[in-house]
């Protein structure tokens, strides 16, 4: 195959090494039209297709009815080639952090609901809500972070049911 891992990761970090500026590719591969040059071109055009170098970096111009040619202009990588790159992910690592906060409200009501399609007798249904509740909001943290616990520790059983949800899509 044309894509080569390995020779990405060659390339990425050539044009790291330059980094802001552009990486001189002509010293290490000459424009000569061989296979060699070919596979580089084509990989270099595949890591920006996924956004790890410049766009600005290779160009399509037409052949005359033969297709396309991929004119390498100045690759360089970008931020995200950067960051692909660092052992911790760089700053995507922390700016791409997807946080998920729940209301008191909300939480208390998904308990209660949860506690509503239980198989327990109504009164003891009756007064776990009221006890809920009746609960603040850092009771109601602790519980939640208590149930996490409890999920994370029945990961196996979680995982079925998270894939038996999936396929019913």
């Amino acid at each position: 195959m044309i894509l080569d891992r390995e020779l990405q990761l060659h390339l990425l970090e050539r044009m790291a090494e330059e980094y802001p500026s552009y990486w001189d590719m002509s010293k290490e591969y000459a424009d000569d039209g061989s296979d060699e040059y070919n596979k580089v071109v084509t990989n270099l055009y595949y890591l920006m297709q996924h956004n790890l170098i410049e766009k600005k970096s290779i160009t399509i111009s037409n052949a005359l009815g033969r297709g396309f040619n991929l004119i390498v202009k100045l690759p360089t990588i970008n931020e995200n080639g950067m960051d692909f790159l660092a052992s911790d992910g760089g700053l995507s690592a922390i700016l791409k952090v997807v946080t998920i906060k729940f209301e008191t409200n909300t939480l208390k009501a998904i308990l209660a609901n949860k506690i509503n399609q239980s198989d327990l007798p109504l009164e003891n249904k009756k007064s776990m809500i009221d006890a809920l509740e009746e609960l603040p909001a850092e009771s109601i943290k602790h519980l939640s972070t208590k149930l996490l616990d409890e999920c994370v520790d029945n990961l196996p059983a979680a995982v079925l049911l998270i894939g038996t949800w999936l396929s019913s899509f």
